[in-house]
């Protein structure tokens, strides 16, 4: 890999409806190479939502960076913003780390499952 290359990480988001409930699935790395790729797919999301909740599913996040959890937050206040009800599932790993590392655990709605966000619709 020369330098100024992206790594060969993967990142993928993928979006689907679960009655009127918009879940928007993040799979692989999210980090400061593919922040702009989630940016990208929740405007789509933003623009089409169907009902006032939107369940962002990191289950598939196998690493998330400091400006993957600035992006996570941008979410989250976009959320605020449309008075929309943002709901993290399978937080794990890295991520989970992170986040209660850096006190934001509370900061987010965070339920196990996507299952478990869908009851709570």
């Amino acid at each position: 890999m020369f330098v100024g290359d992206e790594p060969e990480s993967v990142f993928t988001v993928t979006s689907g409806l679960h009655g009127t409930t918009l879940v928007v699935r993040a799979s692989g790395e999210l980090d400061h190479y593919h922040t702009s790729v989630l940016r990208e797919e929740m405007g789509r999301a933003w623009d089409s939502l169907p009902s006032p909740m939107l369940i962002l599913d990191l289950s598939a996040l196998t690493f998330c960076d400091s400006s993957g959890i600035g992006e996570l937050l941008q979410v989250r206040h976009q959320g605020l913003n449309r008075e929309v009800r943002v709901i993290l599932t399978g937080v794990q790993g890295n991520l989970a780390r992170r986040l209660n590392l850096a006190g934001l655990i509370q900061v987010f709605e965070v339920l196990p499952s996507v299952a478990d966000a869908l009851e709570v619709a």
